[in-house]
């Protein structure tokens, strides 16, 4: 968790020195990614969060492909970092992507888009470490700076609307106050860049705008006031009590906001619940489809998408098939699910295959193992759908001593064939993975944007007609009927050194230690310049 004296000091810092847009609009400084990069290093003040952050990572770096070195690659990093943000708050980080991405040339020389944000701290670190690859105190610092930008960015945003709403930042303001506000930010979240928002005469407007848009408006307003109101509770025992409470400072304002982002995500689990509750009432059991007939006919669906949309999203399967049908997991999943949160990240709906996966990594704490030894694990499992103990059937065994015949007897658990055989296991949670290259799937405002001539990414009522009337539930495929693709795409081959690891092991450690510190001494000039402090100045983390 940032500590909030963080956010207020840093963000606070970067105002008196004339920068405080270096965390809004599309880019952000690279001085700045540096300096948040600087406080993070291992040091007194951050140990503890550094530390928590290290354990919540520890089973999933045990299972990653690593190279002889015992160092992660960028690929892995990219993808370790991608699954601790969707697990540990619902957040969809750009640049994370499986694909990743590398520092853009559309930007000036002293800023990086936003997307690209993690990409330019990865160079920092390959920069430093020589092209070793991270280990984990390196990937809990690279967790820790990449959160530390988004809420340095939600503290600007903030601060702009309490800017634009006539609100002063040196000094406390009224609940009610505060929580217009909130109200003021998330609409502003809701409408992007389709409203006008310049001073307090636009709210009214905006916040109309935002209801229209989003019809869980209302309710998630509600939520957040409910959220603050606790957290405010909860913090009287923190106070002073002979110091009468004069309002919300811009230090318990940035609170505040940190735990909004940091639970938004699990706000939207219900939604997401209900969404899946509602397919799994028209699919085929145990196979996670629906027919794309009955996804149209159903009109308690809030949204049914066209068939050029679902199809560009990966959630449609038409091969071979007379009428489509939609795979839930993909679905539920999909993009066009998510909603904008900032420009580092979305909130989604939560893949709960990565659930399962973690509790596999945490009892095999390995990057491969046996077929019979997956089989086990997975077998003591339970899902949403799925009660444990449950049975491996013949053709799943096959199916995984397919992918072993592959890999020398053994699974590689981050494979694209074993996400492959998680989906045939629980096919109602784990995603289909897709072969790289064949999807290329975009938001609804992306899509808009694409295509001019239509104005909602909805299904036309000719196109819900033409395929409501082709119903057939008897066309349905079963479970063992469900496609298998055998193209594999490992996230990153391990390489393991056994022979060398003991005896390097104390001294990679050591060298570890001395590359971070060393991030110090090319960052102290940025620190002075952006701060305006000098070098023994400290940075206090409330954890």
């Amino acid at each position: 968790m940032v500590g909030f004296a963080f956010i207020f000091f840093v963000f606070g810092a970067l105002t008196a020195t004339a920068d405080a847009d270096a965390f809004l609009g599309a880019s952000v400084s690279k001085e700045a990614i540096e300096q948040a990069l600087l406080l993070e290093l291992p040091g007194s003040e951050n140990s503890a969060r550094l530390t928590a952050i290290e354990e919540e990572l520890r089973s999933m770096y045990d299972s990653l492909p690593k190279s002889d070195q015992g160092q992660l690659e960028p690929s892995t990093v990219r993808y370790a970092l991608h699954r601790y943000f969707v697990h540990k708050h619902g957040w969809y980080v750009k640049g994370l992507d499986p694909q990743g991405a590398g520092v853009g040339t559309n930007t000036s020389s002293t800023e990086v888009m936003k997307d690209l944000a993690p990409a330019y701290i990865q160079k920092l670190f390959e920069q430093r470490l020589h092209g070793r690859g991270l280990q984990l105190q390196e990937l809990a610092v690279f967790v820790a700076t990449v959160s530390d930008l988004i809420f340095l960015e939600g503290a600007g945003s903030l601060r702009e609307v309490y800017q634009k709403m006539d609100m002063p930042i040196d000094g406390p303001v009224s609940q009610k106050a505060f929580d217009e506000a909130i109200r003021a930010y998330f609409a502003g979240l809701v409408n992007g860049v389709w409203v006008d928002f310049h001073s307090a005469r636009d709210f009214p407007t905006m916040e109309q705008e935002a209801r229209d848009r989003y019809a869980e408006y209302d309710d998630v307003i509600m939520w957040a006031r409910d959220l603050r109101e606790s957290q405010d509770f909860f913090d009287q025992t923190r106070r002073n009590p002979f110091v009468e409470d004069s309002g919300i400072t811009w230090e318990r304002a940035t609170a505040h906001l940190q735990e909004l982002m940091h639970h938004f995500g699990a706000l939207t689990r219900n939604e997401c619940r209900s969404l899946k509750e509602d397919l799994l009432q028209m699919a085929a059991p145990g196979t996670g489809r629906v027919l794309l007939s009955d996804f149209y006919a159903n009109t308690n669906l809030q949204l049914r998408e066209s068939v050029a949309y679902l199809r560009n999203l990966g959630v449609l399967e038409e091969e071979g098939l007379r009428n489509p049908r939609v795979i839930m997991s993909n679905y539920i999943t999909s993009v066009s699910r998510c909603m904008p949160f900032s420009s580092y990240f979305s909130v989604c709906c939560s893949d709960e295959c990565e659930s399962l996966t973690g509790s596999l990594e945490n009892e095999i704490r390995a990057p491969h193992a046996a077929p019979s030894r997956i089989a086990e694990v997975v077998s003591g499992l339970s899902s949403d759908t799925k009660s444990a103990p449950w049975s491996i059937s013949p053709l799943l065994m096959d199916r995984l001593n397919e992918i072993a015949s592959h890999h020398h007897g053994q699974v590689p658990l981050h494979g694209r064939l074993f996400m492959q055989w998680m989906h045939h296991a629980y096919p109602q949670e784990c995603p289909f993975p897709h072969v790289s290259g064949t999807t290329s799937p975009v938001s609804q405002d992306e899509w808009l944007e694409m295509h001019q001539n239509i104005e909602t990414v909805e299904a036309h009522h000719n196109e819900k007609d033409t395929h409501s009337s082709r119903r057939n539930p008897e066309v349905h495929a079963g479970l063992d009927d469900l496609p298998w693709a055998a193209v594999e795409e490992l996230v990153a081959i391990d390489k393991p050194s056994h022979s060398s690891r003991k005896a390097k092991s104390f001294m990679r450690n050591i060298a570890a230690l001395v590359a971070l510190v060393s991030f110090a001494m090319p960052l102290a000039h940025a620190s002075k310049t952006l701060l305006g402090c000098g070098p023994k100045e400290k940075t206090h983390h409330l954890v």
